[in-house]
């Protein structure tokens, strides 16, 4: 992780809480220019998996501010995110290397303030998004470096940077968008504060111990104890309680099951003495261990003095209709697994030292292995031998990365790794999840980042859940819903970038369009949101967007986001000046209530659903003299719906809000 900078102290009066955040604005400040390397490469490149760059070093920008766009349209905050990204060589060999790593470039606590937990630490990003303030104005918020020296000699030679945007990464490459996503994510929250190594926590300027967010939710189920209630030397040892350390977030708890699949675990079922899950490898013999054909009491197998299995069994007839269980031994996996099987067991769990040679599995020609068959350390397996009597096993289906409460499994390896355990997800999470300490080639962060928002909410982040806007219109498609498909914050992603990087207008109109029809033809959209998107998709539509993109807006007229039932006050605006406003109604709302009040002028209110309203489109209107109006709407549509203020003279210390009743 980047070294962080000394730790600023902030009071939270004044929080800005009564006007909504609106979609992240995550801002790219670009370490290598002029340097002629990385961001800055001018070597030529062709377009790949949807990247229009001509140079490497285009490339490598444009999947930046497409994680940035991203992360921007999932995550809200009013002040921007600025990301200080660079590349450079990382600690690399022959068969591995450090992909990127960040962190955040200041951390701030608070001591007092409306959603936020006085005396604890938090990544700055995060600060600023939940006071409203930009804390540390112009500076950088989160150092970012990556990997320039992958494919050259010494460093994971034959391999490279994969810089599409579609996820289809080449055998052998490393998707650059996951990894600058994972590496976004640590600046973002995704990262404790203290030392993994010694369990010291994090320390104020003064030496004080300060607990930090992440951690905060840090639990070990074996021990019983969270994080901050324990010594710096249980802390420690946590840190390689492998399996047993976990985040107790209600919202990954609640999304874990929408996120995560199975997968097959080994349990001892009895004795109680040592009944628990016991880690294991498959070995490629046979059909592989499940639930239906892998469980029951498990017998020793004998051969002569020892039980190695590398003979016929001379127990075969205790064998017969049990699991057979088998030494480390001289032989090959696949006459074990065969005198086993002649003896009629059922499965074979192999015995085999970590620390030795891998198990071969070729015997050569000789009778098909039919059981399932399965290698158990030398360590787990002495547990067995030294509770035969009654031992019994089954293979069961278990939610992959999550503890028998439902929490979700940190990686917590035997040996500690710094800058991974700890503030990574488990690798027994399945499908793979962004956040796991390596990159995993399956990943798809163009359209899903799992758990990691989910995290985010439990840290105090505010999330869009609702449509996605492009520009000032609904698309109907959720920019993100629990469980982590990210499909609404992908079409605002290539919108923007297909905007900033076509020629005309109607290349746009070309890319985006082609975008959306390939969206619904793979089954990411449905027949109604394929619909509606369509319906930001209009010529008129789409050259807002483009016009706006291309001078650096929001694809749209400017606007505000509301909370619900919060009053924006002190408004003021010349006669015929307009304002724009958003509120976002969640699914069931009973009713709907926008008024404006108080103050000196006159104003009208003018209200439209899934859209900006204009002269001759709008779905509700309020004129009326002075500055008191109000549109109320009964059982109103879940989305966004935008509030336009009008001066019908100059108007000053008004107050608007918008309220729905669930």
């Amino acid at each position: 992780m980047s070294r962080r900078k000394p730790w600023l102290m902030l009071l939270a009066g004044g929080l800005m809480a009564a006007a909504g955040a609106a979609p992240a604005e995550i801002r790219i400040n670009n370490r290598d220019v002029g340097t002629g390397t990385g961001l800055d490469d001018p070597a030529a490149a062709a377009p790949v998996g949807g990247n229009p760059g001509k140079t490497r070093g285009e490339q490598a920008r444009i999947v930046f501010e497409y994680a940035a766009s991203l992360w921007g349209s999932v995550l809200k905050s009013r002040p921007p995110i600025i990301v200080g990204a660079s590349f450079k060589k990382l600690a690399c060999t022959a068969d591995g290397a450090t992909l990127g790593q960040a962190g955040p470039a200041n951390i701030f606590t608070f001591a007092s303030g409306a959603g936020i937990r006085p005396g604890v630490a938090y990544h700055i990003a995060l600060a600023k998004a939940l006071s409203g303030r930009d804390l540390t104005p112009g500076a950088v918020d989160i150092n970012a470096a990556f990997n320039g020296a992958i494919g050259t000699p010494g460093c994971l030679e034959g391999s490279g940077w994969y810089l599409g945007l579609d996820g289809n990464t080449p055998r052998g490459q490393s998707n650059f968008l996951n990894v600058v996503l994972h590496e976004m994510a640590h600046g973002l929250g995704f990262l404790g504060f203290g030392d993994v190594e010694t369990g010291a926590p994090a320390m104020d300027g003064d030496g004080t111990p300060v607990p930090d967010i992440y951690s905060l939710f840090a639990y070990d189920n074996a021990k019983g104890r969270r994080w901050y209630d324990m010594s710096n030397a249980e802390r420690a040892s946590s840190a390689l309680n492998d399996g047993h350390l976990v985040f107790t977030g209600a919202n990954v708890r609640a999304h874990a099951p929408l996120a995560l699949g199975t997968r097959n675990a080994l349990q001892v079922t009895a004795p109680a003495a040592i009944a628990k899950e016991y880690g294991f490898s498959p070995l490629a013999l046979g059909p592989a261990a499940t639930p239906a054909n892998f469980s029951g009491t498990v017998v020793r197998a004998v051969t002569g003095s020892n039980a190695q299995g590398c003979s016929a069994f001379d127990n075969a007839a205790a064998v017969a209709g049990h699991i057979a269980l088998i030494d480390t031994g001289t032989c090959d996996g696949v006459t074990k697994a065969r005198f086993a099987q002649a003896a009629g067991a059922t499965g074979a769990i192999l015995a085999y030292d970590p620390a030795g040679p891998d198990v071969s599995i070729h015997a050569g020609a000789g009778v098909a292995v039919t059981i399932p068959t399965l290698l158990l350390e030398q360590a787990e397996a002495d547990v067995l031998k030294g509770n035969l009597a009654g031992l019994s096993v089954a293979m069961r289906a278990v939610p992959a990365g999550i503890d028998p409460s439902g929490y979700v499994q940190l990686y917590a390896p035997r040996t500690v790794r710094p800058g991974s355990s700890f503030s990574h997800f488990d690798t027994r999470l399945s499908p793979n999840a962004l956040m796991e300490f390596a990159l995993s080639p399956d990943l798809k962060g163009h359209i899903d980042l799992d758990l990691t928002p989910s995290l985010f909410l439990d840290e105090g982040w505010r999330v869009n859940s609702g449509g996605q806007l492009l520009g000032t219109c609904d698309t109907g498609v959720p920019t993100w819903v629990p469980g982590g498909v990210i499909v609404g914050a992908n079409i605002a992603a290539q919108a923007k970038m297909l905007a900033t990087t076509s020629a005309t207008v109607g290349d746009y109109a070309a890319g985006i369009r082609g975008h959306a029809a390939m969206l619904a033809r793979i089954g990411l959209l449905n027949a109604v949101q394929a619909s509606s998107l369509n319906a930001c998709l209009s010529d008129a539509e789409l050259a807002r967007q483009y016009a706006s993109w291309r001078q650096g807006g929001n694809g749209g007229t400017a606007f505000i986001e509301l909370d619900s039932g919060k009053a924006l006050p002190a408004l003021a605006g010349a006669a015929g000046s307009e304002r724009l406003y958003l509120l976002t109604v969640p699914p069931g709302a009973r009713s709907l209530n926008i008024r404006s009040f108080g103050g000196t002028g006159d104003v009208s209110l003018v209200v439209r659903a899934g859209n900006e309203p204009m002269p001759t489109s709008y779905s509700y209107l309020s004129v009326h003299p002075g500055n008191s109006e109000s549109v109320v709407v009964a059982r109103p549509a879940a989305g966004s719906y935008f509030i336009k203020l009008v001066g019908l003279r100059p108007y000053a210390n008004v107050s608007l809000q918008a309220t729905y009743s669930m």
